[in-house]
């Protein structure tokens, strides 16, 4: 029993491999058909998706005698084993159970590919011969039609994410195009002196240097919610890479105060921490009078067992853990933009007309940097007062003393 289990659980984790490697939907259901497949011995699994519009699921996928075939939404009637599986949410054993186009089951097991609450729809697996399915045979399509489930949210995430990303960039691309386009027509349509045409020369360059930096943010920011960046992982001090980016943006030291205690390293990308507190120390020297300084603060904190806000080392139950908060006195953010202040393209009324040149990308691409590392970006902030920004990561533990049990 126990070996079996065993097999049972590294034959899950290979299946989790091939269906996470799969970026688009199509591929990825005919993978999850064969993984499944591949866990125990059935002659039918077919895959029940809610269309667009339909009450009910209908199958989107089938496999069968070794081959699978993708069906397209509304081409099968909306199976009744399904619509109940997915109204209850639970597990349900049957039979006899016809599949889409093909013979009937003798017995058949449905369960809902759901993940934490949310339910995208119904694996049913089936055979032909009279051979029950065992608790453990329960358990195992439960846990892949999890992983199905978590896959296809995090898929259609990511196309939404595109989507979005497509349709803010096309906005935001148009005003700089719409300057270099009007600028060389002017140039090629009349004679310009060469004063003014160094003129809007520099001004071309400005806005082609501004549309090459929001290219690169943009890219920055479907690779890392993609999960297509390769962390360079290595043990890190964040106290140096923050002292290294105070250096790169304030090299007179004048604006910026660095406060450092003594903190523990953490396992992390340096390149990638680098890139966050670049991004938040930028945002605080660009939206705070030249008068004004920004203090950079690097600190040991921990994290509450819940995940809560970073609190003192003196915590009895907690998590160590690393934090960076900038500081600043700016123009500071109503509570409303606050709410959305990583969400990608966004920018405070404020911050466009002090600076209308920005992306709006820069705290959306720090936050999914800082989640990849699993840690927090959090945010304080009050019109007219200034805001914070930081985030928290998890300490990297000491290794044992020498000679320690």
């Amino acid at each position: 029993m126990l070996l079996r289990m065993a097999a049972q659980e590294r034959a899950l984790r290979r299946g989790a491999l091939r269906i996470f490697a799969e970026t688009e939907e199509g591929a990825l259901l005919r993978v999850a058909l064969d993984v499944v497949s591949s866990l125990l011995r059935v002659d039918v699994v077919a895959l029940y998706l809610p269309a667009d519009g339909s009450g009910g699921p209908s199958c989107r996928a089938v496999w069968r005698q070794g081959s699978s075939r993708l069906l397209p939404p509304n081409e099968t009637p909306v199976d009744l084993l399904a619509a109940d599986v997915l109204r209850r949410r639970a597990p349900r054993l049957c039979g006899p159970w016809s599949p889409a186009g093909g013979a009937q089951c003798v017995s058949a097991l449905a369960v809902p590919l759901e993940f934490q609450g949310t339910a995208l729809g119904v694996l049913i697996v089936g055979r032909r011969t009279p051979d029950p399915f065992r608790d453990d045979h329960i358990s195992l399509v439960c846990a892949a039609g999890q992983q199905l489930a978590l896959a296809l949210l995090r898929l259609r995430a990511a196309e939404r994410l595109r989507t979005e990303l497509v349709s803010m960039a096309c906005h935001e691309i148009r005003t700089p195009l719409s300057a270099l386009q009007g600028f060389t027509e002017l140039m090629l349509s009349r004679d310009v002196p060469p004063s003014d045409q160094r003129d809007w020369l520099n001004l071309m360059h400005q806005e082609a240097v501004r549309l090459a930096t929001l290219v690169e943010e943009m890219l920055d920011m479907t690779r890392v919610e993609s999960g297509t960046v390769r962390l360079n992982v290595a043990l890190v001090q964040v106290c140096e890479v923050a002292a290294r980016v105070v250096r790169l943006l304030d090299g007179d030291g004048r604006r910026v105060h660095l406060v450092i205690e003594r903190a523990p390293t953490v396992l992390a990308d340096g390149d990638k921490l680098a890139q966050v507190v670049t991004n938040l120390l930028r945002n605080a020297l660009d939206y705070s009078p030249p008068e004004r300084a920004v203090e950079v603060e690097v600190a040991r904190r921990c994290l509450g067992t819940e995940g809560g806000e970073a609190g003192t080392d003196a915590a009895h139950d907690c998590r160590p853990a690393v934090s960076v908060a900038v500081r600043d006195e700016g123009i500071g953010m109503m509570p409303e933009e606050l709410g959305r202040a990583f969400q990608p393209f966004f920018r405070a009324g404020a911050s466009r007309e002090l600076l209308p040149e920005g992306s709006g990308l820069g705290l959306a691409i720090a936050k999914a940097i800082v989640e990849r590392h699993r840690g927090r970006l959090w945010a304080h902030s009050q019109p007219g007062q200034g805001s914070t920004f930081g985030f928290c990561l998890p300490a990297q533990a000491p290794p044992p003393a020498e000679g320690a049990a």
